[in-house]
């Protein structure tokens, strides 16, 4: 039994095996695929297609460059400048109100009222938008903040200007036609170091009358150790013989001259980082062009301008700008600016410029004046704060004036010099203490082209030969004989004295 049970397991395990080897599902067979042989490339081919991706990568980084355009400089430049009437430029190539929209501003107008907010502006920088790229200031101003703002290396780069008729010089009558007693304290009423308040520190226009009168005192021979600045409305202002006085502020004293008579001693000045003239140099090239021909427009419509500043009227202004003067501020303000062009540009700065009266001789004298009175601490750096970069590349070359067809002046020829014009006034005189004809002929050119329609009297030690060698000399410096006279006598402590006149 036991037997046949054996046998009937390992049959039933047969039949369970092969049935379950029909039944099993067949997967398909697939071949393997022929492997190509690959062959060692050489070196050098190995490298060359190497080279073949590599300058198709940079191939596309170019096609993307060139599809994308050179990066542009968009930021808008943000102008601060000293005085609202300072920023008529801007004014005018900003589009009137009603235009159609355009593209974003390529500048932001911050005037300012007083020195301290435009160098604040500066210290912020641009990137702010309560700061500042460019100030346009007058150099006065630029030369006493110099010093705060030394870090910058805050640089003048065009003369978008001249000062004219808002800061004048008073004197007791004759007062600047004679030295004061020698070793006497002199007392000029100014805004100088001394005598700011808080209501009046460092307001708008105030360094440059201070330094008028200075530079009138200077000719005058005063050391800068006698002068002593008194503030306006003081007791001791009453007493003083001289007064150096933004237009408009109430005086006793007459006026002696103004800068519509020294036409040429006080520029305005466009200031910016040296930093940022040498990162956007071009994007500066393209304002400068620009604010000059804004210049232009601003002149071709005086009251349209002054009325859209002091309406503020679709101007790009910046944060944090503050009131406007009203229109009839601003129209006289207009008035007391001559502006300069791009032909004038080349003949004020960089290695063409020539005549007695360039950027660098008024940089230098204003520098000495400020120095000496106070009004700065440092001594004017070398090479001084001026780049001509700017200039050298948008303005055209100087052009050369012929000189007036004149007989040669000898001072033994007995030439006739003069003669004065009738009813001309004697405005503040040139004492040179030291006989040096050569410093003095120099100083009356430099004088000549300060004062543009001046005359000049003289009279030397040695009479009037040694007057009219002196007049000799300044007419080889390029004065017209026509602006020369020689005065008969001798003057009473100085080797020289030159007088200048205003013609009536």
């Amino acid at each position: 039994m036991k037997r046949y049970a054996t046998f009937f397991i390992i049959a039933i395990l047969t039949i369970a095996l092969v049935s379950s080897l029909v039944s099993r599902e067949r997967s398909k067979h697939e071949a393997p695929a022929e492997v190509a042989e690959v062959k060692e490339a050489p070196a050098a081919d190995a490298g060359a297609e190497a080279g073949g991706l590599a300058a198709a990568d940079d191939a596309g980084v170019a096609t993307a460059t060139l599809e994308a355009g050179a990066p542009k400089d968009d930021k808008p430049l943000r102008v601060t400048a000293l005085g609202w009437e300072l920023v008529a430029a801007g004014a005018a190539l900003a589009p009137p109100a009603g235009a159609p929209p355009g593209t974003s501003p390529t500048m932001e107008l911050a005037p300012e009222s007083s020195l301290d907010a435009i160098e604040a502006r500066l210290a912020r920088g641009g990137a702010d938008p309560q700061g500042a790229d460019i100030a346009v200031l007058p150099l006065p101003a630029f030369v006493a903040s110099f010093e705060r703002l030394r870090a910058l290396e805050p640089t003048v780069f065009l003369v978008v200007g001249f000062s004219h008729g808002r800061e004048e010089v008073r004197a007791s009558a004759g007062a600047l036609l004679k030295a004061p007693p020698a070793g006497d304290e002199v007392k000029l009423v100014a805004l100088g170091p001394t005598t700011m308040t808080d209501a009046t520190a460092r307001a708008a226009g105030s360094e440059s009358a201070t330094l008028l009168g200075l530079f009138a005192l200077d000719l005058l021979g005063v050391a800068p150790s006698r002068i002593q600045m008194v503030a306006p409305g003081t007791p001791e202002a009453k007493a003083a013989s001289f007064a150096a006085l933004v237009k408009g502020v109430p005086d006793e004293r007459p006026r002696a001259f103004s800068t519509a008579d020294a036409s040429r001693f006080v520029p305005i000045v466009a200031v910016a980082p040296k930093a940022l003239l040498e990162s956007r140099e071009v994007t500066v090239r393209d304002w400068s062009k620009a604010w000059i021909e804004g210049l232009s427009r601003a002149k071709s419509d005086v009251p349209g301008i002054a009325r859209r500043l002091a309406a503020k009227e679709a101007l790009p202004l910046a944060a944090s700008v503050g009131g406007a003067p009203e229109a009839l501020v601003l129209v006289e303000r207009l008035g007391q600016i001559e502006n300069t062009g791009l032909d004038q540009q080349t003949s004020l700065i960089g290695p063409l410029a020539k005549g007695a009266v360039t950027l660098d001789s008024l940089t230098q004298r204003t520098w000495q004046l400020a120095r000496g009175a106070g009004i700065t601490a440092v001594a004017a750096p070398a090479p001084l704060p001026i780049d001509a970069r700017i200039v050298s590349t948008i303005a055209p070359p100087p052009k050369v004036a012929p000189r007036p067809s004149e007989a040669p002046a000898d001072g033994d020829a007995g030439v006739s010099f003069g003669p004065l014009p009738a009813g001309a006034v004697a405005q503040v005189a040139y004492r040179a203490v030291d006989g040096d004809a050569e410093k003095v002929a120099s100083q009356i050119a430099f004088l000549a082209d300060v004062f543009e329609r001046g005359v000049f009297k003289i009279t030397a030690k040695g009479g009037d030969k040694a007057a009219r060698a002196i007049a000799a000399a300044a007419h080889e410096k390029g004065v017209a004989v026509a602006r020369l006279a020689v005065a008969p006598g001798e003057p009473q402590g100085a080797f020289a004295v030159v007088d200048v006149l205003s013609p009536p």
